[in-house]
This record gives C-alpha cells, sequence and structure tokens, in this order.
C-alpha cells in the first residue's frame, strides 16, 4: 500500500524544493555554467534522496523490481563542486568531461542490472552490490568530495588573495558564498562518513536508521538551492594570471620603489578613478603588476585594495571635517572614487573602527 507519512512526506519537500531551484537555475541568464554545475550538483542529490521518499511511502514494497534503478550518482558531487568554484571565478575547466568517468562507472553498475529479473537482482545484491560494490562507492564518494573540495578550496583561497591584491572594489565580489558552500559540502560529508562508520560496525541497521541523513541531504539542498539562486546573477570579476616575465629580484628595495610610487598616486589621485585596478595603475606607473604588487607587499605591507581604499576613506574624511560640508555620504564616497555604498562602508569601518555615520556625528 502507497501511504506518504511524515518521514517520506519531510524528504520529499526537500527534493521538489531543489527541483524546483534547480530548474530556475538552468533558465538562469547570469553565470550560465556554474549555474548548470550547480544544477546538476543539487539534482543529484535530489536524486540520491528519490529512493528514500519512495521507499518510506512503499513503492519498493508494492513494486519491488524497483530495485537497483540508478538514482545514486554520488561519484558526481566532488567533480561538480570544484567545477561550480572554477566556474564562479571564472576559470574555465579544462576538458571537465574525464571527471565525469566515475559517475558513469556508477551509473551502469546500477543501469545494468536494473532491467534484469528480480531473483537475479536479489542474487546480485546478497553477493556483490550490497558486501562490495555499495561500500566501495560511498568510500570513494567521500575521499571524492574531500579532494575536490580541497581542490576548490584553494582556488577560493588565491581567488580571494588575488581580489585583494588586484581590485580596490574587492568588497563587492566578496567571494564568501563560495566558502560557506564548501563549508556546507564539509560539514555533510562527515555526517555522511559517520553514517558508514556506523554501518560498518553494526550491519543490521536498515535504511529507517539512515533517515536523518537524508533530513541533512534535503537540508543542503534547499540551502544550496536558496543561496546558489541568490547568487546566481553575480558575475565575478575573472581572474587575471600575473604578467609572464621572470620573477623580480630578491635584492630590491621595495619600501624605497612602494615609496616613489605612493608619492605619484597621491599626486595624480589614481584613487579617486573608480574602475582603477592593479592592471591599470601598473600601467600608469610605467611598470608591471608584479613589481608593483610585490612593492607594495613587502614595501608597504599592504596590498593593492588597503593602498588605494585607505586614500579614499582619507579624503572622504577630510571632506566631513569641513563644517559647511552638509551632502550625503553616498555622495561623497562616489566622489573619492568608492564605487558601491557597500565597498564604502566596509572600508572605512576596516581604517577607522567606525562606521562612516558614527564618524561624521564624533568629527
Amino acid at each position: 500500500m502507497i501511504a506518504f507519512g511524515s518521514m517520506s512526506i519531510t524528504l520529499l519537500i526537500g527534493v521538489l524544493q531543489g527541483t524546483m531551484i534547480a530548474i530556475l537555475l538552468l533558465r538562469s541568464a547570469g553565470n550560465r555554467l556554474a549555474n548548470l554545475y550547480l544544477a546538476l550538483l543539487i539534482l543529484a542529490f535530489a536524486a540520491l534522496i528519490t529512493p528514500y521518499v519512495i521507499g518510506f511511502a512503499g513503492f519498493y514494497d508494492r513494486w519491488p523490481w524497483l530495485s537497483f534503478a540508478p538514482f545514486s550518482l554520488t561519484m558526481a558531487f566532488g567533480p561538480l563542486l570544484w567545477l561550480y568554484t572554477r566556474a564562479l571565478i571564472g576559470i574555465s575547466p579544462a576538458r571537465a568531461r574525464r571527471h565525469f568517468v566515475p559517475v558513469g562507472v556508477q551509473f551502469l553498475s546500477q543501469a545494468l542490472v536494473f532491467p534484469l529479473p528480480l531473483a537475479t537482482k536479489n542474487w546480485w545484491d546478497a553477493t556483490a552490490h550490497a558486501p562490495y560494490i555499495s561500500p566501495l562507492f560511498e568510500i570513494a564518494t567521500i575521499v571524492s568530495i574531500a579532494v575536490y573540495g580541497a581542490l576548490a578550496y584553494r582556488h577560493y583561497r588565491a581567488y580571494a588573495r588575488w581580489l585583494g591584491d588586484a581590485r580596490a572594489d574587492a568588497a563587492d565580489f566578496d567571494p564568501r558564498w563560495i566558502r560557506n558552500f564548501l563549508i556546507a559540502m564539509l560539514v555533510v560529508t562527515i555526517a555522511w562518513l559517520g553514517f558508514v562508520i556506523a554501518d560498518w560496525i553494526d550491519p543490521t541497521r536498515d535504511y529507517f536508521d539512515h533517515f536523518w541523513l537524508y533530513v541533512t541531504f534535503s537540508v543542503l539542498v534547499i540551502a544550496l538551492g536558496v543561496e546558489g539562486w541568490r547568487h546566481a546573477q553575480v558575475r565575478f570579476p575573472q581572474q587575471q594570471l600575473p604578467d609572464a616575465m621572470p620573477a623580480p629580484p630578491a635584492d630590491r628595495d621595495w619600501q624605497a620603489m612602494a615609496q616613489a610610487w605612493v608619492v605619484e598616486i597621491d599626486r595624480a589621485q589614481h584613487w579617486r578613478d573608480p574602475d582603477v585596478t592593479l592592471a591599470s595603475l601598473a600601467k600608469a606607473l610605467g611598470t608591471n603588476t608584479v613589481y608593483l604588487s610585490r612593492a607594495f607587499n613587502l614595501g608597504l605591507g599592504e596590498n593593492f585594495n588597503a593602498v588605494i581604499n585607505r586614500r579614499r576613506v582619507a579624503a572622504v574624511q577630510r571632506t566631513l571635517a569641513d563644517p559647511v560640508e552638509t551632502r550625503d555620504m553616498l555622495t561623497i564616497a562616489l566622489e573619492t572614487g568608492f564605487g558601491s555604498k557597500a565597498s564604502f562602508n566596509r572600508a572605512f569601518v576596516d581604517f577607522t573602527g567606525q562606521t562612516p555615520s558614527a564618524w561624521r556625528r564624533k568629527s
């Protein structure tokens, strides 16, 4: 008898919610490649949850031939989270298809058995799939997520550093969503590993004992879908590779070079340009991005973002200190080169320890 109870309905909510958001992501005009990978990841999780939705509702009792339906595509999780991270920050994946060979094998391990007679499927499950193949794919999935997650986190860290070194508007493109996405995957993977270990310790555990694991998967599906949709249109600046040239000599007086360039930056007020980047500033100063970035970091102890925004904040402070100044804060911020209220507020707090409005009242 088919009956949707509290367990099957709880999981069904996650599947339906995730599927709807995945469809929206696939139809989104911005970040098409990144949204495609995230949609596929959400759909893969939804597919993994589906056997438990219909299982708790009694489908397998009514139609046992549904066993081995190829719902489990867990080997795609690792590659998809890695490719999503790369696509968001503008790194084109090289030969992405090869990363899905393991999930192809996983799919065939189910699809080839699915049409066989029920007696043959039961025999295969008892002699090979349950004791060997299924645990192998579980461990391989967890290892895959760990490896690809570590690679994705390395990309995120490099990208976050590059934003600070190359963009003055880094606050407008804070990549914390990527970090939070990877942390969520890590937490769920650790929980999954705990259930795998529990199954090894107690082989008598059945699918009812896995209910809370699949609730966790459902929560992940909804969270990834909602947050992924919120960032579906965010165009993160594409990471640029450093100038192709030999590494600068170590014996340079980076402090003297930095001070000389800062004098020119202040004289020409390059920081007032809202579109200034490390590359455009290096060109204006007659140098290259490698030397300029090295001079800022080693000579001043600050990255490009800090050098530019420190001067913008100082200019705002000078303007606000004028007793006859009555213009609103955002107008003054835009005049000094800030491109948005968010980047202005964050930079002002970073360099003064106060919000702009609090500083204005005190001054």
